[in-house]
C-alpha cells in the first residue's frame, strides 16, 4: 500500500523523505516531483487549502 503525503514546500517534503534514510525515489510529473521514500510518495502541493487539493488531485 502507498501513502501519499502532500506538504507546503519542498523542504517540509525532503524532510519527511530524510526520516526513511535512503535517497528518495523521483518521478517527475507535469508541473511536479512525487518523492517516493519507504511507502510514502511525499508532493509539495503549495502553500494554502485549494493548492495542497489540487495537488493531491493530480498525484491521484
Amino acid at each position: 500500500m502507498r501513502v501519499l503525503v502532500v506538504t507546503a514546500v519542498p523542504v517540509e517534503r525532503d524532510a519527511v523523505t530524510r526520516a526513511y534514510g535512503d535517497e528518495p525515489e523521483v518521478h517527475r510529473v507535469r508541473g511536479a516531483e512525487i518523492h517516493r521514500a519507504g511507502p510514502l510518495d511525499v508532493l509539495a502541493g503549495g502553500a494554502g487549502p485549494a493548492a495542497s487539493a489540487a495537488s493531491a488531485a493530480f498525484a491521484l
